[in-house]
């Protein structure tokens, strides 16, 4: 363009200012009512919407769509590039002998300062390596200390969902027993929030004093811009109470399972998708195509961008899995959600390690019925030669005094305070890092 065109070009320019200014309009790319065809001016999804699985049409695709899927949790989830490892620091203590396993008090630091607390139930008579289960607990009252009551479970074994009084009461212990009696060992670990894990609270919401520029935290607009979460500490927790059990010297780390129920399905298929090192899953009550989790432990920005806990559950693939559904948002997990799972582990080779059942008269639960499903699936995959089907027997449940940490942590907790001088005040991390504990300025940080 010479000289003399860019002269007529500048004096177009307040020439086309007049004519829109005299129309009284701003420039427009497109005509008056009209928008453009960008998805993030669609309606929202919620968790009540419907997720169904992607499904892909060879093993070389779903690799592809695997990785990608994989890395959308970790970062999703905040464990992506992963955090640095600190020492756990695990200390095991206060044994309850009982006749054919072993209860241990448990707790260790996830980060420096952030106690990961539970028991630890291993069977007796055992020797060489064994295999372990992680079990994560959902939104049960008092969490790992959850107790039905008397009457109500009187009405469960009325109903065929438990079989015994007192035990059937404590159904979270149960799972624990029964398993440490086919030969595993079992760590049974606290949600944020749940038991003896009192540093923070379960779901807050956002606070006004750790919701401003020098001082945020979770819920606030800079933790979800920096990806920090509920679900993220939790998940983090759950891969360190795995790195605990491999770091057991009577664990087989070619056998390990996760279980949970309802929430702690949600951890189980969550630690799954984000760590490869558990062998077998099996997330009860909570992976379908419908309600995704209810919970802010269970929701993190951008984990399902694309994807359903039907995809995320899918990352176990194809490692042996069990779902089970009932009376709830699963009911319809054999039409909706199984048969994609089943093509997947057909199309991958192993069609034999996937099953799914959904117990439809029974609400929302984690009972005997349910329990000895995961358990005869435990057996057969990890070839415990228990007899099939695996049925509970009845046993003496802990008290609290008998399982509970929290002198043991408050005291431990004030001594680590004093040690690095916090002053539990939350801050912005420094760039590259990940904050999860609010931290004096001064003290390390605990990602590098």
């Amino acid at each position: 363009m010479n000289r003399g065109t860019y002269a007529r070009a500048a004096w177009l320019v307040p020439m086309l200012f007049v004519v829109v200014s005299s129309r009284g309009e701003a420039p427009r790319a497109l005509s008056p009512g009209q928008l453009p065809q960008d998805v993030r001016l669609g309606k929202l999804r919620t968790l009540d919407d419907y997720f169904p699985f992607t499904p892909v049409d060879s093993s070389q695709a779903w690799e592809k769509r695997a990785e990608q899927l994989r890395r959308q949790v970790k970062v999703a989830t905040g464990v992506w590039p992963t955090p640095t490892r600190t020492p756990l620091e695990p200390v095991i203590h206060g044994k309850v002998d009982r006749e054919d396993y072993t209860v241990e008090k448990v707790y260790f630091q996830s980060v420096p300062g952030h106690f990961v607390t539970g028991n630890l139930y291993r069977p007796k008579g055992k020797s060489g390596k064994l295999p372990a289960v992680l079990c994560p607990h959902g939104h049960w009252n008092n969490g790992r200390f959850v107790d039905l009551g008397a009457d109500e479970v009187r009405r469960q074994i009325a109903q065929g969902a438990e079989r015994f009084d007192p035990s059937g009461r404590y159904i979270l212990q149960a799972r624990c027993v029964q398993l440490a009696r086919m030969g595993c060992v079992v760590f049974h670990y606290d949600m944020v929030g749940y038991a003896d894990s009192v540093q923070l609270e379960h779901r807050p919401g956002v606070r006004e004093s750790l919701n401003t520029k020098e001082n945020w935290g979770f819920f606030s607009p800079q933790a979800e811009l920096h990806l920090q979460s509920l679900m993220g500490l939790q998940t983090w927790n759950s891969v360190r109470a795995l790195d605990f059990v491999l770091s057991l010297p009577d664990v087989d780390a070619s056998r390990v399972a996760v279980t949970g129920a309802s929430g702690g399905g949600t951890q189980t298929f969550i630690l799954c998708a984000v760590d490869e090192r558990p062998t077998l899953s099996a997330p009860v009550v909570m992976v379908s195509t419908a309600m995704q989790g209810g919970c802010t432990c269970e929701n993190a920005d951008y984990l399902r961008v694309g994807a359903g806990n039907i995809d995320i559950a899918a990352l176990a693939a194809p490692k042996p899995m069990v779902i089970v559904g009932a009376h709830d948002w699963t009911q319809e997990i054999l039409t909706k959600g199984y048969p994609d799972l089943k093509n997947l582990y057909k199309m991958l080779g192993h069609e034999d390690r996937v099953y799914a059942t959904a117990f439809t008269h029974f609400e929302h639960n984690y009972n005997a019925v349910t329990r000895s499903v995961v358990y005869t699936f435990i057996n057969k995959q990890f070839k415990l030669g228990g007899k099939e089907p695996v049925i509970e027997r009845d046993f003496k449940p802990l008290t609290i005094a008998e399982t509970d940490d929290f002198v043991a942590i408050a005291t431990e907790e004030i001594a680590l305070r004093k040690a690095l001088g916090r002053d539990f005040v939350a801050r912005e991390p420094a760039p590259g890092t990940m904050q999860v504990w609010p931290v004096h300025a001064n003290s390390p940080t605990t990602r590098a």
